[in-house]
């Protein structure tokens, strides 16, 4: 949602956005489910309005792309680490784990 919240703003100050933004996401499933138009069983119980994330991918709105763990960066503030996984997040935002 802040995405498109961001890329409305950028267009009302006259910066359209010519691409969609890319979201990175490690959960293969939530990718999977955002690009699978089917109703199932399982999906029933989501609720209406959170299939606006299908309806924005399809509008080249936005693009969730898969990112594995090992290189999501956003892993050092949303789950808990173990030294050798913290040290590689530190790495990837450029602070020395000293």
């Amino acid at each position: 949602k802040e995405s498109i919240w961001l890329r409305s703003l950028l267009r009302e100050l006259g910066f359209p956005q010519a691409n969609p933004s890319i979201i990175f996401c490690d959960n293969q499933s939530a990718i999977a489910f955002t690009r699978d138009n089917q109703f199932h069983a399982r999906s029933k119980h989501i609720d209406i309005r959170h299939h606006f994330i299908r309806e924005t991918i399809a509008s080249k709105d936005i693009n969730v792309t898969y990112t594995p763990s090992q290189s999501n960066s956003a892993d050092l503030l949303t789950k808990p680490l173990n030294r050798v996984a913290h040290a590689r997040a530190l790495a990837l935002i450029g602070i020395s784990p000293d």
